[in-house]
């Protein structure tokens, strides 16, 4: 078995959709953060790969080297994560995924898993919630002419939710892992981030899921995360703290993200007949 990362392509409902994969195994299926890539997680798919595992990162429709869908931005989540379900099919087969995603991707994990619980053996939200309206109107930023120093903006809010102190390395680099989507794209992210809010579903939940948070991200307040997960059936959700991480865990902390994960996955018997 090899570790190394393998870029592929799918077709899903006509849109040509990009995907990074490593290792052999039950799937876990990583979503970004808002205007990046799959390659925010190019340091954890290998990590999570040597635990026995086939990782799989997406590029979201209009990001990195997918193509949107019909040529425009998704604006609501439970749409954007329904298409993310489609890919999830088309990618995953019959294998029942471990699904995992990040910010917007942590929000789109809940989503999933309101919809889709039957489907997945667990759920991995990090910096995600059920609820997560801490952006105003952002769509008078989404063109050029409104916004020129969007990319600016978009790269230094990135680098403010990293845990301190970190390399210069780890601050250029996260900068570089948001100039991967376009400005619409980026801004119809955070729209979907804005308007995201599945607390009427969350008793449908089957699947064990964390809700995991990096202790120094100020992005998604503590009690929108214990409001999700008191949502949910008692012994499904965990609410876990990262320890020297941010906003970005999989990135700042591949490793002992792995580690956590692996542990949630362990105690609440996801592997079992894996």
């Amino acid at each position: 078995m090899t570790n190394e990362i393998i870029g592929r392509y799918a077709t899903v409902d006509g849109t040509r959709v990009y995907y990074e994969e490593c290792g052999e195994g039950v799937p876990v299926f990583c979503i970004h953060t808002a205007g990046a890539c799959s390659i925010e997680y190019y340091e954890f798919l290998p990590a999570m790969a040597a635990h026995g595992f086939r990782v799989i990162a997406v590029d979201l429709p209009g990001h990195g080297k997918s193509y949107p869908v019909n040529w425009e931005p998704f604006r609501r989540m439970h749409d954007y994560a329904e298409f993310v379900w489609r890919i999830i099919e088309t990618v995953c087969g019959d294998e029942k995924p471990i699904v995992l995603g990040t910010s917007i991707g942590g929000d789109m994990t809940v989503d999933l898993a309101c919809h889709h619980s039957a489907g997945m053996r667990a759920a991995l939200a990090l910096e995600g919630a059920a609820h997560t309206p801490t952006f105003p109107d952002i769509r008078i930023y989404e063109d050029p002419h409104a916004c020129p120093g969007w990319r600016d903006q978009m790269e230094r809010a990135a680098i403010s939710s990293l845990y301190y102190p970190t390399s210069d390395e780890k601050v250029v680099e996260t900068r570089w892992m948001h100039r991967y989507a376009p400005q619409e794209i980026a801004v119809a992210d955070l729209e979907c981030w804005a308007n995201h809010d599945v607390r009427e579903h969350l008793a449908n939940i089957s699947c064990p899921i964390m809700i995991f948070k990096g202790e120094a991200d100020y992005y998604v307040p503590d009690h929108l995360l214990q409001a999700t997960v008191e949502g949910i059936r008692d012994g499904l959700a965990e609410f876990v703290v990262g320890p020297r991480m941010g906003h970005y865990p999989m990135f700042e902390q591949p490793e002992a993200l792995t580690d956590i994960c692996v542990d949630f996955l362990k105690r609440h018997s996801v592997l079992q007949g894996a």
